[in-house]
Formats: C-alpha cells, structure tokens, sequence
C-alpha cells in the first residue's frame, strides 16, 4: 500500500454515503493536511509561498527597474499574488485530479465532481490564512479596513467558480492530451503578466478594453485593491462581469467534465 493510501485509507473508508457535504468536508481536510502537516514548517509554507514573491517582485520593481509609483507598493502586490497563487493552485491540482485520486475513484461510489469542490475548498483554507496576513499588513502600513472590506467573501466566491471550472476543464483535456500540462504553463504565465499584479489593472483596460471580458483577473484584482488598500466600494459592474464569468466558467467545465470524462473512468 503506497504512503498516500496508509494515510487516507483510514478517513476515506468512514467518508458516509449519504451525506455528499460533510464527504466532500472531509475529503478537502484530508488534502489541506496531506498537503502542509506533513512538513516541518505545515502551515508557514502557505504565507512563505507569496511573502517570498512578494520580496523578490518588490525589489525588482522598485529598485532596479523604479517602475512602482504606488504607496504601500508591497501591499499592491499582495493583493494581486494572494489571488493568483489560489487559482494557479487550483487550476494545477486541477489538471492532476484524474491520476491523483484514483485510489477514491476505484472504490468509492460518488459524484466525481465533488472532487474538484474538496479540491479547491482545500486552496481556499490556505487562501484564508494568506488573506488574514494581508489585512493585518494593511493595518500594519497604516490602511484603515472599512466595511466594504468584506466583498472580500464575493471576490473569493468569483474566484471559486473560476477555479473549480477550470479544474474541471484541465482534467477532461488532459484525457485526450497529455500536452495540456505544458500548454498550460505558457498560459498561465500570459495570464500572470497581464493580470495587473504589478501595475494597475485599469492601465490595461485603458488600452485594451476588451480584456476586461478575457481576463476576469485583472478585474478581481481591481476590486481587492478598491475593498482593502483604499477602502473603497468594489466597481460594481466589474464584479458583475467577473461574477458572470466565473458562472459562465464553472457550467462549461461541469458540462465537459461530465460529457467527456468517462473515457478516463473506463480506463483506469
């Protein structure tokens, strides 16, 4: 029995039939600890992860390239990597989902989907501890948190939607392409530099309008700046429009998920 099955067999062969909440509760407990308690530091790793980002960005942006002309800069940063990291860990772990919990999918019978819900509440327990840091770094720098401060829950719900869909998409492709894996890595490097995590996301928007339906990113990233750095209300129709495409995100990806994934069910 491999190292992962000694660890979740236990838990697994408890999960109840017929209670799909608390299984899915328990099957994204058993990824959030799988995942940090088996290291030295557990949890730290998940602040470690953006700080050290954050550091390596900061420096580079204010020091040799002088192009940050924002106040509390590190901050600005922090705004935009703590949601980034979130999804690209959930879009991976996404891609991986098929292979990586086979041992469930060979012996449990489930909706298949809620693997992909467990998956991604687990990114969001260590989104939450990342997100207390950035709000104490704001009280720390001076920013005074107001109420609007939490739309935070409604940027994350968006961000969950767009997360799990994608998950879900990754996963059916990956079935018939092994290639995605590299595909998407050049992707999501497209999508970390035109997101607006080192410069204002309305700059983009300025110049090309259009990507305020294609990259939800930069919109989201807006807002978490708009909620927290200036205490501000969120643009109203930019989340409506992030909003709407996480939704729009989430349906396609249950659609082929549940269309095209047999393949892999059959094959394993």
């Amino acid at each position: 029995m491999s190292t992962i099955k000694k660890i979740t067999h236990p838990i697994v062969s408890k999960l109840p039939e017929s209670n799909r909440l608390e299984r899915i509760w328990k099957l994204a407990e058993v990824d959030f600890k799988k995942r940090y308690y088996n290291d030295k530091l557990g949890l730290l790793w998940a602040l470690l992860n953006p700080v050290i980002q954050i550091f390596i960005y900061y420096y580079v942006f204010t020091h040799i390239f002088k192009m940050a002309k924002v106040d509390n800069y590190a901050i600005f940063l922090f705004c935009g990597l703590v949601l980034w990291i979130g999804f690209k860990e959930a879009s991976n772990k996404g891609i991986a989902m098929i292979k990586s919990k086979r041992y469930l999918i060979e012996n449990i019978q489930f909706n298949h989907v809620d693997l992909f819900v467990s998956s991604t509440i687990a990114v969001f327990m260590g989104l939450i501890f990342n997100t207390g840091a950035l709000l104490l770094a704001c009280l720390v720098a001076g920013i005074s948190l107001s109420p609007y401060a939490l739309f935070i829950f409604v940027l994350y719900i968006n961000l969950f939607l767009i997360g799990m869909g994608t998950a879900m998409i990754l996963a059916t492709i990956r079935i018939y392409l092994d290639d995605i894996v590299h595909l998407w890595t050049m992707v999501t490097l497209l999508g970390f530099w035109t997101s607006g995590i080192f410069m204002r996301g309305e700059l983009f928007l300025e110049e090309l309008p259009i990507l305020l339906y294609l990259q939800p990113f930069i919109g989201i990233i807006i807002n978490m700046r708009k909620i927290t750095m200036y205490s501000l209300p969120p643009d109203y129709f930019i989340l409506a429009v992030n909003m709407l495409a996480g939704v729009v995100v989430l349906l396609i990806g249950m659609f082929v998920f549940k269309r095209y994934s047999h393949k892999a069910l059959e094959n394993l």
